[in-house]
């Protein structure tokens, strides 16, 4: 049995989509679906949002008044690539066909690792894109950008509102005893209804409130959520909410369904970092926000239907590339490759609310 025999582009694909530690659902492709695109090249288009105008009144027989469109801006980004591969030495084959021919058992042991190896690069790419959306979701210190650092000498960065026009109008940034650490004097239902005031008052229907555990412990410590339940239990006071009790108050003071995102990722570097992070939430509709656009990967382009690769497509973009070299050395190896951008039309759609200092 030949190592490619159980080990293909397709099954790496099938095994990874079928994994059950992949069952926790990123967050972002809710406000950000995915979707597909030919080339390299991000065009999107940003229209502002407003209340409606009253159509103007005419004359019989007289020529219809020209209505001038809304503001809008073309924004067009080259999208940037990830990619990274992952190899089996000629050890690893050597175990895997000694295995093989013996029916051993420890067959399985060895191929779960390879699995596990490529669907660590599958992951990545996943991640990569939850990465770009959350830097959307919620803009920290209100700059609504995207950096992705540097890999091979290539940095990508992106600017969502170069001239601040968003964060003039859809940020606020709480400060000194307002924040929400400050279990006496802050009044955070006056600061969520504040960003819910301003998008009903473009037309915009808000609908979720995103935060992470952190950020949500800090409300069941408040005096201003902890009156709010006192007076709904006819004076029954309360030194310590749960956490599903402030999503109750929160619910019916404001309207909003609290959405609790606590996914954490590892970064280049090996360190732990939460997708959504502390002291931030964000109040958004429930349309799209935009789309997680995944462009064609040059394996994909140019490698698709070549016999020397094995090339496979995920639904979200993500291509997969197997391919044996016979050296020497031989070697076997897998390739997980994404181009992927998202677009931000909504982002008028939006309130974000830096509730703590740090």
């Amino acid at each position: 049995m030949l190592l490619t025999d159980v080990f293909s582009a397709e099954a790496v694909t099938i095994r990874q989509t079928s994994d059950p530690s992949n069952r926790e659902a990123f967050l972002g492709p809710q406000f950000f679906p995915i979707r597909r695109q030919m080339g390299v090249e991000l065009k999107w288009i940003r229209t502002h949002r407003g209340l409606g105008v009253a159509l103007k009144p005419s004359a019989l027989d007289s020529t219809a008044t020209i209505r001038l469109r809304g503001g809008f801006k073309v924004t067009t980004e080259q999208m940037p690539l990830f990619r990274e591969s992952m190899m089996i030495s000629e050890k690893d084959i050597a175990e895997i066909q000694r295995a093989q021919q013996s029916n051993d058992p420890y067959l399985n042991d060895v191929l779960r690792h390879i699995y596990d190896d490529t669907n660590e690069l599958i992951r990545g790419a996943e991640i990569s894109a939850e990465c770009m959306r959350m830097s959307l979701l919620a803009p920290q210190n209100g700059e609504v950008k995207i950096n992705i650092g540097l890999a091979d000498n290539t940095v990508y960065g992106y600017n969502y509102d170069p001239e601040g026009t968003w964060k003039s109008t859809n940020y606020l940034e709480l400060t000194s005893t307002d924040c929400w650490d400050a279990p006496t004097t802050a009044t955070p239902l006056n600061d969520i209804q504040t960003g819910v005031d301003y998008l009903n008052s473009i037309g915009v229907v808000p609908t979720y409130i995103i935060m992470n555990s952190t950020t949500l412990n800090l409300l069941t410590q408040c005096e201003q959520i902890q009156k709010m339940f006192a007076a709904r239990q006819y004076g029954i006071n309360a030194g310590y909410l749960d956490k599903n009790t402030v999503k109750s108050i929160i619910s019916g003071a404001t309207g909003l369904t609290v959405l609790e995102y606590n996914k954490q990722y590892k970064d280049y570097s090996g360190n732990a970092h939460k997708y959504f992070p502390d002291g931030y939430v964000s109040i958004v509709g429930s349309d799209v926000l935009g789309y997680t656009w995944a462009g064609v990967t040059p394996e994909e382009r140019t490698l698709l239907g070549d016999p020397k690769v094995d090339v496979s497509v995920m639904d979200n973009g993500i291509a997969i590339a197997v391919q044996t070299t016979y050296g020497p050395p031989v070697q076997h190896s897998t390739t997980a490759s994404m181009i992927a951008l998202p677009s931000f039309e909504g982002m008028d759609s939006i309130y974000v609310i830096k509730v703590t200092d740090d």
